[in-house]
């Protein structure tokens, strides 16, 4: 979650279109200019094909210079049907760095964890709700320890976004395993079969990351790290369900019904550099042109996905879970909320988190606002600090240079 809102459209290039499977593939196929005629793997085509939940066959376009953030690239992702993107049709769109811009350094490092460790290390991040990814200094940070980064804009989200189309609105969490597959193919495509992943999800992304490891269990998915994510409602589980026959009675409108959910800014106050935040990256609504509206079918997705979660998943790989150290969800200003989360109630994560799995690391990062990496400098670092070497045991496990570490720490 975030206070950024908008997105803006893509083009849909289909010069040297490459496909693959939307569940189980691990390869992709390199395919003609003419979209017609790229050949398509479903996951029941795949060879190692399984029992798991099919999505229907997807196609990845060439990388091009991404528009938002320089020396980065994008990759626009074509999901198939979808009756709420347009012409029916659904994209999403996959972020990183330049290969050809990684320093000498960065790429001597790649190389080595390959060569030697005999283990290509990468990062999958998915954002939160009314958000996209720009958050440039997380990338550099994990690029700058050799690891590989990548990030997806949810359709509808970012520069998913097209015009026309209802800004960040679904109506079943699970339909974004379509491109977490999608993103997880096309790392391993890229970094070979051997590489180890960290799947990291914020708020929203966090829940719906959550949800897909339980249900998908991602071949060379070793570990997920959740930073503040949206396990539960405000409150507790009691409340979700209290205010559940409200949301029912909005629904009875249609599921684009607008929700009169009101957001103060206490959030964007805190990140961004001209209310006496550390940041002046673009909102989404700067960067990419959409206004983002909380709907009641979108609101009855997050609840069910909640549901789910208070019920109990059964995710098979380590689970990490950072928050801030406490929140503070009032209806004025107070300074004190730079240092706090003014978005979800941290308590009720906690609780929620110990739902998730039958290992689950629960962390306070002391200072920490709700999109931890954006915190004071040094809560941000102490939850680097936290994910690079909790990763590197459980996910990677693997040697990270302790003065290497320090050294990227210190440039946050």
């Amino acid at each position: 979650m975030a206070s950024n809102s908008g997105a803006s459209g893509v083009s849909s290039s289909t010069s040297g279109v490459s496909t693959a499977s939307g569940a189980s593939g691990a390869s992709g196929a390199s395919a003609s200019a003419d979209p017609s005629a790229a050949p398509v793997q479903t996951p029941a085509d795949s060879p190692s094909g399984d029992d798991r939940p099919s999505h229907p066959p997807y196609r990845v376009d060439d990388w091009r210079d991404d528009d938002i953030i320089d020396g980065y690239q994008r990759a626009t992702v074509h999901l198939g049907p979808d009756p709420e993107g347009v012409d029916g049709q659904a994209i999403a769109t996959f972020v990183r760095k330049n290969p050809d811009k990684l320093s000498f350094v960065e790429r001597v490092r790649r190389k080595l964890r390959h060569r030697v460790f005999g283990k290509p290390l990468a990062i999958m991040y998915l954002h939160g709700w009314n958000d996209y990814f720009y958050r440039r200094h997380a990338s550099e940070y994990w690029e700058s320890l050799g690891v590989a980064f990548y990030a997806v804009d949810l359709r509808r989200y970012g520069r998913s976004y097209r015009a026309g189309e209802t800004a960040g609105y679904i109506e079943d969490l699970h339909d974004y395993a379509a491109e977490l597959d999608a993103l997880r193919d096309q790392i391993v495509r890229e970094m070979g079969d051997d590489v180890h992943i960290l799947a990291i999800g914020h708020s929203e992304g966090g829940l719906i990351m959550s949800l897909w490891v339980n249900r998908e269990q991602p071949h060379h998915v070793r570990a997920l790290a959740l930073n503040s994510p949206w396990l539960e409602l405000q409150g507790n589980t009691m409340f979700r369900l209290i205010t559940t026959p409200v949301l029912k009675g909005f629904l009875l409108a249609g599921g684009k019904t607008p929700l009169p959910l009101n957001d103060p800014g206490f959030y964007g106050r805190t990140i961004e550099r001209d209310s006496g935040g550390e940041w002046d990256y673009p909102s989404s609504l700067a960067a990419t042109g959409a206004q983002f509206q909380p709907r009641a079918g979108w609101m009855q997705a997050i609840f069910r996905g909640q549901a789910e979660v208070a019920a109990g998943l059964d995710i098979q790989v380590p689970v990490l879970v950072c928050t801030s150290d406490r929140s503070m969800l009032q209806g004025s200003w107070d300074e004190a909320m730079r240092e706090c989360d003014v978005v979800l109630d941290v308590v009720a994560i906690r609780q929620a988190a110990l739902k998730l799995g039958d290992l689950v690391t629960v962390a306070r990062i002391r200072g920490g606002i709700h999109d931890l990496t954006m915190s004071r400098p040094e809560a941000r670092r102490h939850y680097f600090g936290l994910v690079t070497s909790w990763g590197g045991q459980t996910a990677w496990r693997t040697f990270l240079p302790a003065p290497l570490v320090r050294s990227a720490l210190g440039r946050l």
